[in-house]
């Protein structure tokens, strides 16, 4: 019987501990919450941060990447700069000279947050920028362009380059590399070149 007494206060003990915790906290998610206020304009989205700007992207046409720069140029206009017209001028007047740099610079900080953002790949932020843009070198060569290196970067560049056409400026290199781009681009960014 007293094997019975020990098991029963074994389990009393055990029923009252498993009473006696607190329950586990509840498992909080981080969510994002949006509401009516933050879904409009504030300073985020008028350009003071990188989030804000447009991207362009390798898939796009020239029509829709022209279309990310006018609100930009239209920007740079309402600021003091020329604007980029179209080239509907007659070609005869003087050619307009640089702007005062201060005032550009001026114009260019109001500006920032239109300017679009070049294509991920090609972004110097993106830590495999420089990775995709050896690849896009060794994808040229392979398709028969001669001279064609990759840009060094330079401080304050937001995208890497390649160069076309070595310092004699190789024509043939030139056209070969700018018609075969996209061709490179679309391969090595669908998975292909790896």
């Amino acid at each position: 019987m007293r094997p019975l007494r020990y098991l029963a206060a074994i389990t009393a003990a055990v029923l009252m501990a498993g009473c006696s915790t607190p329950p586990p906290p509840e498992q909080k998610v981080a969510t994002l919450q949006t509401s009516q206020a933050a879904a409009t304009p504030s300073s985020a989205a008028n350009g003071s941060t990188a989030a804000a700007r447009p991207r362009e992207r390798l898939d796009m046409t020239p029509e829709e990447s022209a279309q990310l720069y006018d609100a930009y140029d239209r920007c740079l206009g309402e600021n003091g700069l020329p604007h980029k017209g179209t080239g509907a001028g007659s070609g005869t007047g003087a050619v307009p000279g640089r702007p005062d740099p201060a005032k550009e610079a001026a114009a260019e900080a109001a500006c920032v947050g239109k300017k679009p953002l070049p294509p991920w790949e090609y972004d110097t932020a993106n830590p495999q920028a420089a990775d995709f843009l050896h690849k896009m070198v060794l994808c040229l060569r392979a398709k028969g362009v001669r001279l064609v290196e990759e840009s060094p970067v330079k401080p304050g560049d937001d995208r890497t380059a390649i160069e076309f056409g070595g310092k004699d400026n190789d024509q043939d290199s030139i056209t070969k590399g700018l018609n075969l781009t996209p061709r490179c681009e679309k391969e090595l960014s669908s998975g292909g070149g790896r």
